[in-house]
This record gives C-alpha cells, sequence and structure tokens, in this order.
C-alpha cells in the first residue's frame, strides 16, 4: 500500500521538529538534488530529515495526488544512502518562500535548490533572507556536486 504524506495547512501545528534537516521540495526541477543534499546532511549532522514539499494552491485532487506521489519516489530513492535515517514526509499548500519560512522555524538546516535567474518568485533568496536557521542553495545536478551556497 503506497504511503502518502498527510497535507496540512502552513502553520498548522507539525510533529515535534527537533533538530531536523528539512529538505523543502517545491517541485522547481531540483527535487533529487535536495532530496539528497539533506539526506547527506542529516546524516552527518546524526538529525532526522524532514521531506516537506509546499504544493501550489489550486491544484486538482488528482494533479495534488500525482506531485505528491512523485516527490515521495524522489525523497525514497535519496534515503537509499541512509537507509537507517530517521525521517517525516509533509505537504503543505502555500506560497513556497513564506511557507519554508514558516516551517523552518525550529530547523537546524534547509535544504532547496536554486532559483531559476529568469524567476520573477526568487524562493531561495527569500529563505537566506529570512529563515532563522542554516540555509543551503543547491544545484540540480548530480548529488557529488557541492552547494552552491549556505548561509549559517
Amino acid at each position: 500500500m503506497p504511503i502518502h504524506p498527510v497535507p496540512r495547512a502552513p502553520g498548522q501545528a507539525a510533529p515535534d521538529r527537533g533538530s531536523d534537516v528539512v529538505a523543502g521540495l517545491v517541485h522547481d526541477g531540483h527535487t533529487a538534488a535536495v532530496a539528497e543534499a539533506a539526506v547527506r546532511e542529516a546524516a552527518r549532522r546524526g538529525s532526522r530529515v524532514r521531506f516537506l514539499q509546499v504544493l501550489p494552491r489550486g491544484l486538482s485532487e488528482e494533479a495534488h495526488a500525482n506531485v505528491e506521489t512523485a516527490l515521495f519516489g524522489i525523497a525514497v530513492d535519496a534515503l537509499r544512502a541512509a537507509p537507517h535515517l530517521a525521517c517525516t514526509f509533509e505537504s503543505v499548500v502555500g506560497t513556497p518562500a513564506e511557507t519554508l519560512v514558516e516551517e523552518t522555524r525550529r530547523a537546524d538546516l534547509l535544504v532547496l535548490g536554486a532559483d531559476d535567474p529568469a524567476a520573477v518568485v526568487r524562493v531561495a533568496e527569500h529563505c537566506q533572507a529570512h529563515c532563522v536557521c542554516e540555509v543551503m542553495v543547491v544545484a540540480d545536478a548530480g548529488s557529488d556536486r557541492a552547494p552552491l551556497s549556505a548561509r549559517a
């Protein structure tokens, strides 16, 4: 039976977060690199990884389920590198930049994909400016590439 994350509204209480590494999954083409980097960092730190996908408002139920299934599969693939790593899966509907800032208030690290230079909305830039936790921005290339930037 497939496992699906339980959708929550932004700001709704989440499970105890402790010192999580949060993989900010926003279906932006960087998902695999973000998931892989978050798993590596959580394993290195001895932390739990929290896969947090932010979905846009207005998706049909079918589209919502399809995106969740695809992102869940990418997260599970990344966990193969650390199969005993504690993790959680969550799905939140909202605006990516604001939602990630709100949802990482008690995290140690947010890992997310680099902004597209042509993008109007700069999610990574916003998170680096407003998150209280450390922020790691990764490229969408293979998992062996170093992060593009990090802010403590």
